[in-house]
């Protein structure tokens, strides 16, 4: 079993990042960052709305959208 995850850096941009949260995933607790520097474009009831790169570390320890569950 890992480790609690409570700091990672953006895959995106590197910056330090502190899990804002936690989701159940699979049977696991999985922590949750968010960078507000590092936006992308999700559409919300058929609109495009930019909202901060969010994305939770899988058992591998590798970085993954929550919700499209694709590695980033």
């Amino acid at each position: 079993m890992m480790d609690r995850i409570t700091v990672w850096h953006c895959p995106q941009c590197s910056a330090e990042l502190t899990a804002c949260g936690m989701i159940e995933s699979e049977g696991r607790e999985v922590p949750v960052f968010q960078c507000e520097t590092c936006t992308e474009t999700r559409e919300v009831f058929g609109e495009p709305f930019e909202v901060a790169l969010t994305f939770g570390i899988n058992a591998d320890g590798r970085p993954y959208d929550i919700a499209t569950d694709e590695l980033i």
